[in-house]
């Protein structure tokens, strides 16, 4: 039976090829309704991800199906719940397992890594709204609607991930500018240490999810290299593309932020989890890796695929 991915977004076409890769019969729709929320230079197949027939003749003979959201910040509010709501609909109809992808805003940053088992206490929009669709989504499991699980991934970097439409935090205001030889700004406190995941390894760990019964009725947090510091982790990036570090970094920065994100909406979005950038925020896949096995990609193996990827594709 085929494995169906919905949403185009890096992480949706890289758990395509991973799947294809692995003999799966695959389809991937983009489901946003907005072709910039598709991995660039792809044309997948777009469906409307809030019709449930639409994705049930999608999803039909469908043995797992794949939820990958992409959108602005600003816009999940809108556009996440109903795709959810429509997938769960559309996969119990046709008897596919479901596996959610899902993100730690619900988290708030502090020491202790966090786990599986780490309350969800943010207090941000974007963290009350990933609870409340993870719980959605464990309800409808737990009531035995559909089977399924969550896989929950660090912020993400990679090819095609250029910004928060992404899921990711680093990107092209980071790659664009260090292959230009130029300085990179870091918002926050530099050297708090922050797991950042490789899109390829948060799509490993899906696929794994989808194809293994034993991850059912269950939240994992994904696989991702060792957790570094923002600087270090830049620095590393300097040294993979042969430049001199060039970073700065200020946590005054982080009130101007805040203060332009009164009076613009998507700036606003950004300023409401500067918290995770101030302070320590590691993510442990100790359980995924205790019950799958885990070999996250290396940050610099991760980071060379992904300059190669941002020099092949330039700004315009």
């Amino acid at each position: 039976m085929k494995q169906v991915v919905l949403g185009a977004s890096p992480l949706g076409v890289s758990l395509a090829r991973i799947l294809n890769t692995a003999d799966h019969d695959v389809e991937l729709y983009s489901i946003m309704g907005n072709p910039a929320y598709d991995m660039p230079a792809t044309t997948p197949q777009a469906i409307d991800g809030t019709n449930v027939d639409a994705l049930v003749s999608a999803c039909t003979d469908t043995a797992v199906v794949y939820l990958c959201l992409n959108a602005h910040y600003v816009d999940w509010y809108g556009l996440f719940p109903p795709r959810l709501q429509c997938a769960i609909e559309a996969t119990a109809a046709v008897g596919a397992k479901l596996i959610y992808h899902d993100t730690i805003h619900l988290y708030r940053p502090g020491p202790e890594p966090l786990t599986e088992t780490t309350p969800a206490l943010a207090k941000t929009r974007k963290g009350r709204l990933r609870a409340e669709m993870a719980d959605t989504f464990m309800t409808s499991v737990q009531e035995s609607k559909i089977r399924g699980a969550i896989g929950r991934s660090a912020d993400m970097y990679g090819p095609g991930a250029l910004n928060s439409s992404f899921n990711s935090t680093l990107g092209q205001r980071h790659f664009y500018p260090l292959l230009a030889g130029e300085a990179v700004s870091i918002v926050g406190n530099i050297d708090q240490p922050h797991t950042y995941a490789f899109v390829d390894d948060v799509a490993h760990g899906l696929a794994t999810l989808g194809n293994r019964d034993e991850a059912l009725g269950k939240t994992w947090h994904l696989p991702a290299a060792p957790t570094l510091t923002h600087r270090q982790l830049m620095q590393l990036a300097f040294d993979v593309a042969g430049l001199p570090a060039k970073i700065r970094g200020s946590r005054i920065s982080g009130l101007f932020v805040r203060a332009i994100g009164r009076f613009n909406a998507d700036v606003g979005e950004v300023a409401e989890i500067l918290d995770q950038f101030e302070k320590p925020l590691v993510v442990s896949h100790e359980a995924f890796a205790d019950t799958f096995g885990a070999a996250p990609t290396p940050h610099r193996t991760a980071l060379e695929t992904t300059l190669d990827w941002y020099e092949a594709n330039p700004l315009p």
